[in-house]
């Protein structure tokens, strides 16, 4: 009966962040299907473990291991992002006037374009809003450099869009 209460806590905990674990781990593997069984392996290991952390770090500890678990698969199976695919896995689905579609669509195709150790961080930044606290756990660096890596991130996502927009890139400081 203990048992199946530290389960029901455990879940209680780690539900609300099992859309952000999709969302990253769709970003990471470019497949729904393959996200959804790391997300699914990811909440066994949160019911089976001995280390679950404390109700505060669960959101932390929960992505992290989903990000483990997708590099664990992409480094088995020898295989990259496709980073065509990605935008279609990543888009926005709640519905959106027309214009505003178009807009997020750009910026979700610049978000693909790139590269996989800058997507990662704004997709747990901005997507999973995760503090750099977290992201720090997560990915395993300091927070100063989450901070400027994001930084990067945020200006290589900026050019890309401009550039795949057609908008003067010029107007910006880096």
């Amino acid at each position: 009966m203990a048992l199946a209460a530290e389960h029901v806590s455990r879940m209680q905990m780690i539900e609300p962040h099992t859309r952000g674990a999709q969302r990253l781990a769709e970003q990471l593997l470019g497949c729904p299907q393959r996200a959804a069984d790391v997300v699914q392996d990811a909440t066994e290991k949160a019911l089976t473990t001995a280390h679950f952390p404390a109700r505060q770090s669960a959101k932390a500890w929960f992505l992290q291991v989903v990000r483990h678990l997708c590099i664990d698969q992409l480094r088995r199976q020898r295989k990259h992002v496709d980073d065509d695919v990605l935008g279609s896995h990543i888009a926005p689905t709640e519905p959106l006037d027309s214009t505003l579609r178009e807009t997020a669509g750009a910026v979700y195709e610049a978000l693909a374009a790139l590269p996989f150790e800058l997507r990662d961080l704004i997709v747990l930044r901005e997507l999973n809003e995760c503090s750099y606290k977290e992201i720090a756990v997560i990915v395993g660096i300091a927070e100063g450099t989450v901070m400027s890596r994001l930084h990067k991130a945020r200006l290589a996502l900026r050019s890309e869009f401009k550039r795949r927009t057609g908008e003067d890139s010029d107007d910006y400081r880096s």
